[in-house]
């Protein structure tokens, strides 16, 4: 209990210095520069060195100003806002911007309470070294501003998080990226007191929908931003349910105190966020650009592919060999499900009944428990209470006396529990299957029928593919297209525009739903499995909410309601909505085999659709984490046609 109390004391100064921190990294300075002396003979020989130097083309100006290659040539900053640049076309022409701050440190006038030496920091020490500016003909300026602030996160080493993903919200669902910054004395049991950096949309709490839509269109503003580290783990680990890992980053002292000054100049300073392109981890690459320009961290995600997946680019950090080995951090949830577990079922029905005021600490299966069973089953009650209040599970009026009592329970037991702790998976999640793949294969049936069948899917994952470093059971998948080639030519099989189906087991403890969504264009009815190519692509959408439980750490069970609309011309009416279920079990017995067994059905609710019932039997391969051989077996029937089919594919994971 006394450890406890002085981890409560140190979050308790951290978070005052978090305040402080951040505050000082928001607001204004309402400070007094003192002015810098004019030498407009000296500002031209400055100016006209670094021309003659071509420093304006330097990839370290060029990353301090977050410049890439333009649209339509030349370069262009990923920033709009006005206050990031000195120059009126600084974001287009990098000589005018550093033409232009070069006369802004020469100037008197302040940008946002400060000296504009103070204001573009990194900027200013670039140049300063480069030029070997003369301290007594451009005097450097105090920053009492930044110092205070420098003072408060005190930076020492740094590490990249990556969160993983959460299907339940639309900005995480592929994971997300931050970073960690230790104090300078920072010891590894004191985590919690570090800061952390993050970039995310500045979005209002509006509907999943509207999220989305905005996000992919870049009609949010997202921001840096540093807050204390322990609020992103109360957040991810505790209210999320998202296990974390935490990669040391290697950069040299000089090159993170140049990124944490351009941090500091990045302050309100918004840039357009895309969900897929410019999103959190883009933009945290280019942040540590600015600390290793000679790497292109960037590049890819914008020549290669217009997207960039968390997990994508932690990997791209560490084929650049700027990452650690990663340290694993599971989930609130994942730990209450791990002790609950190491308890008996007696013991673990007492957990469940005091939660319901049904049991108490005179029931015999608490007192007959011995200290470290005690002890066990207080701790767990109280993580219990709090999961089933922050679920708004338990009124507050009825758990609050419940936790305090068994917390005061808790501190007249001086034994530890001794947890086993939760056991760190194999895989990591860069060590997982490549985000893209790509299928080449077989189709037939029993009409005689067979094609080649090509299927290209930039992201993400299905139940099918390598589990390791991904969610058991779950999938999402995004814009997935399927070609099939015969003698007469190729054609179109299908195009899943999103396919998401989250898998959340139910347990004792945690009663999660799940839920489905699927949309793009396909086939109607059995013609969707064939291999003739047969029937009108339409549109379609199907979704609904569900039901999973996990049997064991490698099988899922599930049962959907399904609600299915189909817009096809081979339809009577053109359309078709209809109401059925979806159940299946999915297995992955070993690192080497997933296989699931999955049965649709549908009634027809309006339109001119047909009862349809299909059964499908998937199984794969892995030959290793980027190749499998996949084959799946259909059989089903929509009262026009009784199908069988084959499908027999290669997988490639990059």
């Amino acid at each position: 209990m006394r450890a406890a109390a002085i981890l409560a004391a140190a979050l308790f100064r951290a978070r005052c210095m978090g305040i402080v921190a951040y505050a000082l990294f928001v607001m204004a300075d309402a400070t007094a520069a003192i002015p810098a002396a004019t030498d407009d003979i000296y500002l031209k020989t400055l100016q006209a060195e670094a021309r003659a130097r071509n420093l304006a083309r330097d990839q370290v100006w060029l990353r301090l100003l977050h410049a890439r290659p333009g649209r339509f040539g030349g370069v262009e900053s990923t920033f709009d806002y006005p206050d990031f640049f000195r120059a009126a076309n600084g974001k287009h022409d990098p000589t005018a911007e550093l033409d232009a701050t070069l006369a802004s440190f020469f100037n008197d006038a302040e940008i946002a309470g400060e000296p504009s030496q103070c204001r573009y920091r990194a900027r200013y020490h670039w140049l300063r070294e480069q030029l070997n500016i003369d301290p007594a003909r451009l005097p450097p300026q105090p920053c009492a501003r930044y110092d205070e602030w420098i003072s408060a996160l005190n930076p020492g080493p740094l590490a990249v998080v990556f969160a993983s993903n959460d299907l339940d919200s639309p900005s995480s669902m592929f994971g997300h990226t931050l970073m960690r910054v230790d104090a300078a004395d920072h010891d590894s049991k004191e985590r919690l007191l570090s800061y952390a950096v993050n970039y995310a949309a500045d979005a209002p709490a509006n509907n999943a929908l509207t999220y989305a839509l905005k996000g992919l269109t870049g009609f949010y503003q997202g921001y840096y931003s540093v807050m204390p580290y322990y609020d992103k783990v109360k957040q991810y680990e505790g209210f999320d349910h998202r296990d974390l890992w935490e990669y040391p980053l290697r950069l040299t002292p000089d090159q993170r105190t140049r990124m944490i000054e351009h941090l500091w100049e990045l302050r309100g300073v918004g840039s357009d966020y895309y969900f897929f392109s410019e999103n959190c981890s883009y933009q945290l690459l280019a942040l540590i650009e600015a600390a290793r320009p000679d790497l292109k961290l960037t590049d890819s995600f914008e020549k290669n592919i217009p997207y960039a997946i968390p997990i994508d680019t932690v990997r791209g950090l560490a084929r650049a060999g700027l990452l650690e080995e990663p340290i694993y951090h599971p989930s609130e949830a994942r730990k209450l499900q791990s002790m609950y577990q190491q308890l008996d079922a007696r013991q673990q029905t007492w957990i469940l009944d005091y939660a319901q005021a049904k049991s108490d600490l005179r029931a015999s299966a608490y007192t007959g428990a011995s200290d470290v069973e005690k002890a066990r089953m207080l701790e767990i009650e109280h993580q219990y209470l709090y999961l089933q209040f922050q679920n708004k599970n338990l009124p507050r009026n009825i758990g609050l006396p419940l936790d305090r009592a068994a917390l005061v329970a808790r501190s007249g037991i001086p034994t530890a529990s001794n947890f086993q702790p939760v056991s760190r998976p194999d895989i990591s999640p860069d060590a997982g299957h490549g985000s893209a793949r790509l299928s080449l294969g077989l189709r037939a049936d029993n009409s005689d029928q067979a094609a080649a069948e090509f299927r290209i899917r930039p992201a993400y994952h299905d139940r099918l593919d390598p589990t390791g470093g991904y969610m058991p059971g779950g999938e999402i998948e995004f814009l997935d297209l399927g070609l099939l080639a015969r003698q007469h030519g190729v054609t179109v099989a299908d195009v899943h525009l999103l396919s998401v189906q989250a898998i959340a087991p139910r347990s004792d403890t945690l009663k999660p739903y799940s839920w489905q969504i699927s949309t793009g264009l396909r086939r109607y009815g059995m013609d969707a499995v064939t291999a003739d190519g047969a029937g009108a692509l339409g549109a379609y959408l199907d979704g609904g909410p569900g039901l999973a439980w996990a049997p064991t750490t490698s099988m899922q069970a599930y049962i959907f309601t399904l609600a299915s609309l189909d817009a096809n011309h081979d339809l009577a009416k053109d359309y078709a909505f209809q109401m059925g279920a979806r159940t299946g079990v999915a297995v992955q017995p070993n690192r080497r085999l997933s296989t699931q067994l999955q049965m649709d059905w549908l009634g027809d609710v309006a339109g001119g659709g047909r009862p349809l019932g299909i059964l499908r039997w998937d199984m794969q391969l892995h030959l290793d984490a980027n190749n499998g051989l996949r084959a799946e077996l259909a059989y089903g029937n929509d009262h026009r046609r009784e199908t069988g089919a084959l499908h027999l594919l290669w997988e490639h994971y990059f």
